[in-house]
């Protein structure tokens, strides 16, 4: 049964999303719809080869990017969970790869160069022209929507920022990926193996206001999403 409202949870969660994309006035036709984007959504996930870089590939292609406008300039190596994308249909999709270097470790400098290769290509897919806080990373006080820089992007908790593609805000996640077992030669705390991006939807509004709508969503739809389980 805890499993059972899990999924119902994150249904009503997709089910919102797609809602919201929908863009109709007609709320009838709105609940139609994204119950079809979920069960199509679903039916091709069982075929979508989602762990590997053509799967990155087609989904960077649903916004502008291919998978060589974010790959660094070392020579690296794509394990085979080292890729992973929903389909670009999903309204709350994501496609994230991880650039493993090969025999040595990534300075800062190389990672460095990455990070402004990564924040210079979504700028250049924007609709704005540039990159944005983005409401998964605003703080109290900032515009969501705002431009940011790369330093303030990357000077957080979390290393990220986003851009707006067809009025949709997609959210940049970037990392530099470390191994515990081995001892840095360049004097750094952790030996960094590689780098990682992941792309996706983020969130349209704040969270407190997209965690509302969701319960309430849920609220009004809970028979018809049990419904779905059973």
């Amino acid at each position: 049964m805890k499993m059972k409202k899990i999924c119902i949870v994150v249904l009503g969660l997709t089910m919102l999303f797609t809602f919201v994309s929908c863009g109709d006035d007609k709320s009838s036709e709105k609940s139609n719809k994204a119950e079809e984007v979920v069960k199509d959504n679903l039916d091709k996930a069982e075929e979508y080869d989602s762990y590997s870089v053509e799967a990155v590939e087609h989904y960077f292609s649903s916004i502008g990017l291919k998978v060589d406008d974010v790959k660094p300039a070392f020579d690296y190596s794509v394990g085979e969970y080292g890729a992973y994308a929903d389909d670009p249909d999903s309204s709350s999709g994501h496609g994230v790869i991880i650039f493993k270097k090969e025999e040595s470790e990534v300075s800062d400098d190389e990672y460095n160069e990455w990070l402004d290769k990564v924040f210079k290509a979504t700028a250049s897919v924007s609709q704005d022209g540039y990159n944005i806080i983005g409401y998964e990373f605003v703080s109290d006080g900032e515009d969501a929507l705002s431009e940011t820089t790369l330093e303030d992007a990357i000077s957080g908790f979390l290393s990220g920022w986003s851009f707006r593609y067809n009025d949709k805000i997609m959210t940049v996640y970037v990392d530099r990926k470390y191994d515990n077992d081995k001892e840095s030669q360049l004097g750094y705390i952790f030996y960094y193996t590689g780098v990682s991006v992941d792309i996706g939807v983020g969130l349209q509004k704040s969270f407190d206001d997209t965690m509302d709508e969701a319960e309430s969503y849920m609220e009004e739809n809970e028979k018809e999403l049990e419904e779905y389980f059973d």
